[in-house]
């Protein structure tokens, strides 16, 4: 029997909530292409500046007009319904802290997040990805902020949900401010707080240069960043996809975040491969050319947990391959030689009404050791952080920023940095516990 106030649903339902505009342009071009009927219309965009809420639609219509008129009413809906503006206008000032405040404010003032969260329904599933990217001020200090709230019983329902935070680390050429932002952002994302708890249930990472690295330098800079949002739009579309409905075995929520949790490892990041012709390529090249292809740099061998979704069209679906103890049986084969972690989980999706002859594949590769991109983040963390510190006021470090003055003190740096350290402290002692 279903819970009092709950409708049962053929799908594990998913909601989404983006902050900052590079957030709000992954969450609206998955909503307006995907029309996914495990997120359905639960989606919700905000930001401290009215201006990039507006460009975040405009830019992602743009390039979805090939779309047509669905894609394009869609967006309309978000446009109408589905954002909100928050904080001090004018943006965050690129600067964690600030966005965090403006949060703070509206969740003790205004409720204006709290609200539309609840007219949109968020609260009506069973998850929910909280989209943004690190590098910036307002997503980066708001959606930690946001998903410790919720936890902690702030919106309704949501404290039992599962939290899926998609963060996108900034790429190596900008400068150390958006650095410091990252490296405090991911921490926050993982420990928050003096009591260091465990925040998002799940960390998804993926890194701008890389994805740049595999996009041709065509266009403008814009058109680079979609085409790159594009490969974070299908990765998440296809971690959603084996929840009933059109799946031979149901990967839960529950699936995604329990071991981890268990273990206190529990970042992960996609490794994708697409369009694989049916009948020239077999399933363990698939497997081969996803892991060579990660979404966050990593030496694959050191996860200690995966993943596997495959998806295929339907007149292929349960053959061959693509039959669930066939495909198991070989990915069984494939994770020994290739992971640390015995944790394995598989499921096999398909297409409807669909006349391709591919099939894609995702490999979520969970509790990897964290050596191969933050330490060089790092340094640079720390160049930006004596800058900031060459003007603290006693413990203070102050910015005159667009909410007037914006207080960081450096003992609340100190944990955000420690607590960071430690989580990947851990990571490393699991990995040697395994190995």
């Amino acid at each position: 029997m279903a819970e009092e106030g709950r409708i049962w649903s053929p799908y594990i339902k998913w909601s989404a909530i983006a902050s900052g505009e590079g957030g709000g342009k992954i969450a609206a071009l998955y909503f307006c292409t995907k029309q996914d009927e495990a997120i359905g219309d639960r989606v919700l965009l905000i930001n401290t500046a009215r201006s990039d809420l507006e460009r975040t639609i405009r830019e992602v219509g743009e390039r979805v007009e090939d779309k047509g008129e669905q894609a394009k009413s869609l967006l309309d809906s978000i446009r109408r319904e589905k954002i909100e503006q928050f904080g001090p206008p004018g943006g965050a000032g690129n600067f964690w802290k600030e966005g965090e405040n403006a949060a703070k404010d509206d969740f003790e003032k205004e409720e204006l997040i709290r609200r539309r969260v609840e007219t949109l329904r968020l609260g009506s599933g069973d998850a929910i990805f909280e989209i943004t990217t690190l590098g910036g001020g307002t997503g980066c200090g708001s959606i930690p902020f946001i998903i410790d709230k919720m936890k902690g019983g702030g919106i309704g329902p949501l404290a039992e949900h599962k939290h899926f935070a998609v963060a996108a680390w900034p790429e190596m050429t900008e400068g150390g401010q958006r650095h410091f932002n990252a490296i405090c952002g991911l921490s926050r994302l993982l420990k928050f707080g003096e009591d260091a708890h465990q925040n998002a249930d799940m960390v998804i990472l993926v890194d701008n240069s890389l994805l740049a690295e595999r996009i041709p330098q065509v266009g403008e800079l814009s058109e680079r960043y979609f085409e790159m949002n594009k490969q974070i739009v299908e990765a998440l579309g296809l971690m959603v996809a084996p929840g009933r409905g059109k799946s031979d075995v149901v990967i839960d929520v529950n699936d995604y975040v329990n071991f981890p949790s268990a273990i206190g490892v529990y970042h992960a990041a996609p490794c994708l491969s697409l369009g694989n012709d049916i009948e020239l390529i077999g399933l363990e090249a698939a497997l081969d050319d996803a892991m060579e292809n990660p979404f966050f740099p990593m030496d694959p061998s050191t996860a200690t947990m995966v993943w596997l979704v495959v998806r295929v069209p339907q007149r292929y679906y349960k053959t061959g391959e693509f039959e669930h103890d066939t495909l198991n049986t070989l990915f069984s084969k494939w994770v020994k030689e290739h992971i640390v972690g015995e944790v394995r989980y598989s499921a096999i999706t398909y297409e409807e009404d669909t006349t391709r002859d591919t099939f894609d594949v995702l490999l979520l590769l969970g509790g990897f050791k964290l050596d191969k991109l933050i330490p060089e983040s790092y340094e640079r963390y720390h160049k930006f952080r004596k800058v900031l510190e060459s003007n603290a006021r006693g413990d203070n470090i102050i910015l005159h920023g667009k909410a007037d003055r914006v207080a960081l003190s450096v003992s609340e740096l100190d944990l955000t940095e420690n607590n960071l350290k430690k989580y990947i402290a851990h990571t490393e002692e699991v990995f040697e516990e395994l190995r």
